[in-house]
């Protein structure tokens, strides 16, 4: 079976993995967060977020090819598309204080993923960054990526509060960036789950629009 995971389970990456883990019962998907609290909320009947429809979402496709993990390491190491949607906050302090987004948490990840990959991946950038994110975070994986192929694409999300799900299954548009690579063109399973999202591919150009 063809694995997705996510890395963190907020606002955006639990509602989103659930839509795809619905709309795409042939690929497992994992959602994975350091915060044992919110990931024992997700696999509660208090989800930690309140979203409308998000509850049937979920109770839909739980323990059945969605799964919400502390064990972070491991799935990323299993995954073959890897989505990160961490949180990006105002730095505090240095250069940028008060204004520029906190990148930390994305490096952070970014290094765990070239550590513990073990086979190629798709990395797609879900969080809200500032432009030139996922050229920095390629940097990053091609400099530890150990002979592993590494392939970056940025989705942007459009999610307001309140609408969320219904934004996921009726999306006015649908955004994805990337180089053009034989991995990305050739991976049906990541075609797939973009399609799940709203978003097919114009060939011969290879750029995704919504449906």
């Amino acid at each position: 079976m063809v694995k997705i995971c996510c890395i963190g389970a907020g606002y955006v990456g639990g509602p989103t993995m659930a839509v795809i883990a619905l709309k795409c019962p042939e690929i497992e998907v994992a959602v994975v967060d350091i915060a044992t609290p919110r990931i024992n909320a997700w696999n509660s009947d208090h989800l930690p977020i309140y979203e409308p429809g998000l509850d049937d979402v979920v109770k839909k496709c739980r323990g059945k090819n969605l799964f919400f993990s502390t064990d972070v390491e491991k799935h990323v190491a299993e995954a073959n598309i890897v989505f990160v949607s961490v949180n990006t906050p105002t730095k505090t302090q240095g250069l940028g204080a008060g204004e520029a987004a906190d990148l930390t948490y994305w490096e952070s990840a970014a290094r765990m993923i070239a550590d513990v990959s073990k086979s190629d991946k798709i990395v797609v950038e879900k969080s809200t960054v500032p432009v030139k994110t996922a050229e920095a975070i390629e940097r990053i994986l091609t400099h530890n990526r150990k002979g592993i192929n590494f392939t970056i694409l940025s989705n942007p999300e459009f999610l307001a509060e309140g609408t969320a799900i219904k934004d996921l299954f009726n999306p006015d548009r649908v955004l994805i960036g990337g180089r053009e690579t034989p991995e990305v063109k050739s991976d049906p399973c990541f075609e797939r789950c973009l399609c799940s999202l709203g978003a097919v591919r114009s060939n011969p150009l290879h750029q995704f629009v919504v449906c």
